[in-house]
């Protein structure tokens, strides 16, 4: 039976860093999702139950401090 891939959500404004990580973190055989506020990671969260979070703190819409007390 195959393992299946642990999830992370990275959750980054910047476009550029945004895609970087998410190539990175695919390539170490991660499940990646990504969202580009916090509003966006919220429902991702919800719908997708990552194993982990990688949050930036200055976001647009709702900021890191907002998602983490929505958490």
């Amino acid at each position: 039976m195959a393992e299946a891939k642990r999830k992370i959500l990275f959750v980054e404004d910047e476009e550029r860093l945004r895609n970087l990580m998410e190539e990175h973190l695919k390539e170490a055989g991660y499940e990646v999702f990504t969202a580009a506020d916090g509003e966006i990671g919220l429902k991702i969260l919800d719908e997708k139950k990552p194993d982990l979070v990688i949050l930036d703190l200055i976001l647009p819409k709702k900021d890191g401090f907002e998602f983490l007390e929505e958490m």
